[in-house]
């Protein structure tokens, strides 16, 4: 199984001593490796695995099965970097301190925080490398939805302080076009009236990316309420069919018995139909398709699961991480806000949105806290 990337800045016993550290000493004897909460791996000097405790078994790559001590080479094929990074550790004999590593296995990725030391016996000698593991994959991903939830705040304050220098003469604009397509169509000028509703439309066009961008200045007022999601869905449901119709896309509903939600019903439909705009534009490449509206409860996380599937061709992997920036679009006309306001309005209720998409079709998932029953 191939890892991630593996980058150390190592230090040998020998920097150790010059820097006035040393690294700390645990004696073979007595070492339980279960009784350790993060994953704990054991190497002696002729690359074999002593030992592994279960947390490092789950976070390596690897054939971890079968009776230990055991070859290096039998857990990692020498090629991969994982042999290599390990057995050089063992080979240079060298310790590291709070060094951050990314891995992946069966295509989950884990950022662990790692450090070494050595094992030594009842003389002293230096007789194995211990390697201890931690997972600290949910302090990363707490730091980079704050860093994320920042960039957002600092858009929208931009955004609010010009809104209304931008609004203010659009309106005078948009007043005197409609003067002038009064007079054009008095005068019978058709293809100069024509013009005016390009005009008009593109002036529509800025309110609305103000609008959108105004929704990431602040959390608007809530208006909070008990809400059936199968009401709020089926009251949604002909807006949703007519569009479906007009872009030759079929449009089904998957609704199942759940409990219901506190939440604002019209910021809810704004997170949907969004949601649904998006699918039916992914469908327009491939001249129609198929869109599945459905509701789920998962009683472990009292979380109520909505999901807007479509059939469209996907989005790559690697723009998977970026959809939820700001101003990030793939689309021609696309503001690339969208997204990003259905996120800030979900997180403002209390939930989650997700995404899934493997190479054909993606569902964009809505987890919202159910009320007690």
């Amino acid at each position: 199984m191939t890892g991630g990337t593996w980058e150390m800045k190592q230090t040998s016993e020998l920097d150790e001593r010059n820097a006035g550290l040393k690294a700390p000493d645990f004696r073979v004897e007595g070492l339980n490796v279960e009784s350790y909460h993060d994953g704990v791996l054991v190497l002696d000097f002729a690359m074999n695995v002593l030992s592994v405790n279960k947390a490092a078994a789950d976070f390596l790559p690897g054939d971890w099965s079968g009776e230990f001590p055991k070859q290096l080479g039998e857990v990692f094929p020498e090629m991969t970097e994982e042999y290599d990074w390990l057995s050089r550790l063992v080979r240079e004999r060298c310790c590291f301190r709070n060094h951050i590593i990314n891995l992946s296995r069966d295509g989950k990725m884990r950022t662990l925080l790692t450090d070494s030391s050595f094992l030594r016996g009842p003389d002293g000698e230096q007789e194995a490398i211990c390697l201890f593991l931690k997972d600290i994959g949910n302090i990363v991903s707490l730091e980079q939805k704050i860093q994320h939830n920042e960039i957002l705040a600092t858009v929208g304050k931009i955004a609010a302080g010009v809104a209304h220098e931008i609004r203010n003469p659009l309106t005078s604009i948009k007043g005197f076009l409609q003067i002038m397509r009064h007079e054009l169509d008095k005068q019978g000028m058709q293809k100069e009236f024509s013009y005016t509703d390009v005009m008009l439309s593109e002036i529509d066009r800025v309110n609305e990316l103000v609008g959108e961008l105004l929704l990431l200045s602040k959390p608007r007022e809530l208006r909070m309420e008990q809400l059936e999601m199968e009401e709020l869905i089926m009251a949604m449901a002909p807006l949703i069919s007519s569009e479906s119709i007009l872009n030759n896309i079929e449009f089904h509903l998957s609704l199942k018995s759940v409990p219901k939600v506190y939440a604002d019903p019209e910021m809810l439909k704004q997170v949907f139909l969004n949601l649904v705009k998006n699918a039916i534009e992914s469908m327009n490449e491939t001249e129609g398709g198929k869109m599945v509206i459905a509701t789920d409860y998962m009683p472990a996380e009292r979380m109520v699961r909505i999901d807007v599937q479509d059939s469209g061709p996907g989005i790559p992997h690697y723009l998977v991480d970026r959809i939820f920036d700001a101003f990030f679009t793939t689309k021609e006309t696309g503001t690339g806000l969208g997204l990003p306001i259905c996120q800030r309005l979900v997180n403002d209720l209390g939930g989650r949105i997700k995404v899934k998409t493997k190479g054909y079709g993606t569902t964009f998932s809505v987890f919202l806290p159910a009320m007690a029953e």
